[in-house]
Protein backbone atom coordinates (compact mmCIF):
# COMPACT_ATOMS: atom_id res chain seq x y z
CA UNK A 1 0.00 0.00 0.00
CA UNK A 2 1.48 3.37 -1.14
CA UNK A 3 1.64 5.91 1.28
CA UNK A 4 0.92 9.85 1.47
CA UNK A 5 2.00 11.85 -1.88
CA UNK A 6 4.37 13.88 -0.32
CA UNK A 7 5.80 17.55 -1.77
CA UNK A 8 8.39 16.82 -4.32
CA UNK A 9 10.92 19.01 -2.60
CA UNK A 10 10.64 16.00 0.09
CA UNK A 11 11.06 13.51 -1.67
CA UNK A 12 14.15 14.98 -3.38
CA UNK A 13 15.59 16.32 0.18
CA UNK A 14 15.31 12.48 1.32
CA UNK A 15 17.20 11.27 -1.73
CA UNK A 16 15.47 7.67 -2.02
CA UNK A 17 14.02 8.19 -5.13
CA UNK A 18 15.84 9.77 -8.41
CA UNK A 19 13.04 12.16 -10.00
CA UNK A 20 14.40 13.71 -13.86
CA UNK A 21 13.77 17.25 -13.90
CA UNK A 22 10.62 16.63 -16.39
CA UNK A 23 8.97 14.43 -13.25
CA UNK A 24 9.81 16.99 -10.96
CA UNK A 25 8.32 19.82 -12.63
CA UNK A 26 5.47 17.56 -13.38
CA UNK A 27 5.13 17.07 -9.83
CA UNK A 28 5.84 20.60 -8.74
CA UNK A 29 2.58 21.77 -11.60
CA UNK A 30 0.29 19.80 -9.44
CA UNK A 31 0.86 20.56 -6.31
CA UNK A 32 -1.09 23.34 -4.46
CA UNK A 33 1.02 25.87 -3.03
CA UNK A 34 -0.76 28.60 -0.63
CA UNK A 35 1.53 32.07 -0.33
CA UNK A 36 2.36 33.23 3.21
CA UNK A 37 0.45 36.18 4.55
CA UNK A 38 2.53 39.55 5.02
CA UNK A 39 0.23 40.54 7.46
CA UNK A 40 -2.20 38.33 9.76
CA UNK A 41 -5.61 39.45 9.92
CA UNK A 42 -8.39 38.24 12.46
CA UNK A 43 -11.99 37.16 10.43
CA UNK A 44 -14.46 40.20 10.78
CA UNK A 45 -16.88 38.25 12.75
CA UNK A 46 -14.09 37.27 15.42
CA UNK A 47 -15.28 39.09 18.38
CA UNK A 48 -12.80 42.73 19.17
CA UNK A 49 -11.05 40.83 22.61
CA UNK A 50 -9.73 38.15 20.95
CA UNK A 51 -8.35 40.32 17.81
CA UNK A 52 -4.79 40.65 20.24
CA UNK A 53 -4.59 37.14 20.86
CA UNK A 54 -5.24 35.89 17.57
CA UNK A 55 -2.44 38.18 15.80
CA UNK A 56 0.18 37.01 18.03
CA UNK A 57 -0.78 33.08 17.58
CA UNK A 58 -1.04 33.99 13.81
CA UNK A 59 1.99 35.42 13.79
CA UNK A 60 4.21 32.54 15.29
CA UNK A 61 2.49 30.05 12.79
CA UNK A 62 2.73 32.01 10.12
CA UNK A 63 6.67 32.21 10.87
CA UNK A 64 6.66 28.46 11.31
CA UNK A 65 4.89 28.18 7.33
CA UNK A 66 1.76 26.84 8.35
CA UNK A 67 -0.63 29.70 8.49
CA UNK A 68 -2.21 31.13 5.16
CA UNK A 69 -5.03 33.39 4.29
CA UNK A 70 -7.15 30.15 4.22
CA UNK A 71 -6.64 29.48 7.79
CA UNK A 72 -8.38 32.56 8.86
CA UNK A 73 -11.43 30.91 9.64
CA UNK A 74 -10.30 27.76 11.69
CA UNK A 75 -8.30 29.83 13.05
CA UNK A 76 -10.74 32.28 14.38
CA UNK A 77 -12.83 29.41 15.13
CA UNK A 78 -10.47 27.84 17.40
CA UNK A 79 -10.11 31.23 19.68
CA UNK A 80 -14.12 31.57 19.61
CA UNK A 81 -14.83 27.68 20.93
CA UNK A 82 -11.92 28.23 23.22
CA UNK A 83 -13.39 31.42 25.23
CA UNK A 84 -16.88 29.77 24.92
CA UNK A 85 -15.56 26.76 26.60
CA UNK A 86 -14.05 28.82 29.24
CA UNK A 87 -17.64 30.40 30.10
CA UNK A 88 -18.52 26.93 29.78
CA UNK A 89 -16.26 25.90 32.94
CA UNK A 90 -16.86 28.93 34.81
CA UNK A 91 -20.48 28.30 34.87
CA UNK A 92 -20.13 24.46 35.46
CA UNK A 93 -17.70 24.86 38.49
CA UNK A 94 -20.73 27.58 39.96
CA UNK A 95 -23.07 24.78 39.69
CA UNK A 96 -20.96 22.33 41.22
CA UNK A 97 -20.28 24.48 44.21
CA UNK A 98 -24.03 25.13 44.19
CA UNK A 99 -24.20 21.34 44.44
CA UNK A 100 -26.74 21.12 41.40
CA UNK A 101 -26.06 18.29 39.33
CA UNK A 102 -28.84 18.69 37.20
CA UNK A 103 -27.38 21.94 35.86
CA UNK A 104 -23.27 20.72 36.35
CA UNK A 105 -24.48 17.44 33.75
CA UNK A 106 -25.62 20.22 31.56
CA UNK A 107 -22.53 22.69 31.44
CA UNK A 108 -20.23 19.78 31.77
CA UNK A 109 -21.66 18.75 28.71
CA UNK A 110 -21.81 22.38 27.23
CA UNK A 111 -18.34 22.41 28.26
CA UNK A 112 -16.78 19.45 26.56
CA UNK A 113 -18.75 20.22 23.32
CA UNK A 114 -16.93 23.13 23.12
CA UNK A 115 -13.40 21.46 23.94
CA UNK A 116 -13.84 19.38 21.36
CA UNK A 117 -14.63 21.99 18.78
CA UNK A 118 -11.22 24.19 20.00
CA UNK A 119 -9.37 20.84 20.00
CA UNK A 120 -10.43 19.66 16.24
CA UNK A 121 -9.57 23.57 15.13
CA UNK A 122 -6.10 23.29 17.12
CA UNK A 123 -4.79 20.37 15.50
CA UNK A 124 -6.02 21.28 11.80
CA UNK A 125 -3.70 24.59 12.39
CA UNK A 126 -0.92 22.68 14.28
CA UNK A 127 -1.35 24.17 17.75
CA UNK A 128 -1.00 21.01 19.23
CA UNK A 129 2.33 19.06 19.97
CA UNK A 130 0.76 15.62 18.03
CA UNK A 131 0.02 17.75 14.77
CA UNK A 132 3.04 19.70 14.95
CA UNK A 133 4.55 16.12 15.02
CA UNK A 134 2.62 14.91 11.49
CA UNK A 135 4.70 17.85 9.79
CA UNK A 136 7.13 15.82 7.61
CA UNK A 137 10.43 18.01 7.46
CA UNK A 138 12.84 16.29 5.08
CA UNK A 139 16.47 15.14 6.63
CA UNK A 140 18.44 17.68 4.50
CA UNK A 141 16.74 20.62 6.10
CA UNK A 142 16.62 19.30 10.01
CA UNK A 143 20.65 19.04 9.09
CA UNK A 144 21.07 22.42 8.03
CA UNK A 145 18.74 23.92 10.11
CA UNK A 146 20.88 22.15 13.37
CA UNK A 147 23.90 23.55 11.55
CA UNK A 148 21.92 27.30 12.13
CA UNK A 149 22.47 28.24 8.55
CA UNK A 150 26.40 28.65 9.21
CA UNK A 151 28.25 26.69 6.24
CA UNK A 152 31.97 27.28 6.52
CA UNK A 153 33.32 28.29 3.11
CA UNK A 154 36.68 25.74 3.47
CA UNK A 155 37.38 23.60 6.28
CA UNK A 156 39.56 20.86 3.93
CA UNK A 157 36.68 18.86 3.29
CA UNK A 158 36.59 17.11 -0.05
CA UNK A 159 34.51 18.13 -2.94
CA UNK A 160 31.68 15.53 -1.85
CA UNK A 161 30.94 16.87 1.26
CA UNK A 162 31.22 20.32 0.30
CA UNK A 163 28.24 19.75 -2.12
CA UNK A 164 26.36 18.08 0.50
CA UNK A 165 26.64 21.01 2.61
CA UNK A 166 25.66 23.27 -0.17
CA UNK A 167 22.87 21.33 -1.03
CA UNK A 168 21.61 21.34 2.54
CA UNK A 169 21.97 25.17 2.39
CA UNK A 170 20.11 25.06 -0.89
CA UNK A 171 17.48 22.67 0.71
CA UNK A 172 17.20 24.93 3.90
CA UNK A 173 16.30 28.05 2.17
CA UNK A 174 13.83 26.71 -0.11
CA UNK A 175 11.88 25.62 2.62
CA UNK A 176 12.31 29.17 3.99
Amino acid sequence: MSGKRQPTALVEANGRKHLTKAEADSRRDHEVVVPPVDAVTPPKWLPKALHKEYREIGELLNSAGLYAELDRDVLGQYFLCRERWAKADRKAAAAIRKSDERLAREWTSIQASYFKQARQCAEAMGLSVTSRCRIVVPTAVVNAASASGVIPVSDGADEFTERLRQRQADALARSL
